[in-house]
């Protein structure tokens, strides 16, 4: 019977710590892409509020109304700079765990070949073992075949 590959319970965590490295890339993208999504809104709004601006402007507009149109476009600034740093960083954690989830990869695939030498090895042993069997079932049959050694 084969033997267990020993480092069985190593392969197993490492395969389960890779999985959970996947789910977290996975939330990870979400979080990410939820934030562009943001920034690009908040540049949506930005342009509307330029154009209107600027249509406006053309048929004149009274000084409290350009203020306060002023006033929320600075806003919308700050609030786009700032999002546009909660990408970055959504980024910077997304890559983060990518190289993570490299390295896990990595030990998987590493534990993987030394287990599937480990079987090679096992086979071969099988192998060996069932041949041995059979020369010496062949051997058996052959001597009582021919009979008593004169």
């Amino acid at each position: 019977m084969a033997k267990a590959f020993p480092l069985q319970v190593l392969l197993d965590h490492a395969r389960h710590r890779m999985e959970a490295a996947e789910r977290l890339l996975r939330i990870l993208k979400k979080r990410e892409d939820a934030a562009r999504a943001r920034l690009d809104e908040l540049g949506g709004f930005k342009r509307e509020y330029q154009q209107r601006l600027t249509g406006s402007g053309a048929r004149g507009m009274e000084i409290h109304l350009l203020r306060d149109f002023h006033v929320f476009l600075g806003k919308l600034d700050l609030a786009i700079r700032q999002q546009g740093e909660e990408v970055d960083k959504a980024q910077a954690h997304w890559r983060s765990a990518q190289d993570s989830w490299f390295e896990l990869r990595a030990k998987v695939k590493a534990y993987e070949t030394l287990a599937s030498r480990h079987q090679a090895r096992e086979l071969a042993r099988e192998e060996k073992r069932d041949q041995r069997q059979t020369d010496e079932t062949a051997l058996r049959r052959h001597l009582h075949a021919e009979g008593p050694l004169k």
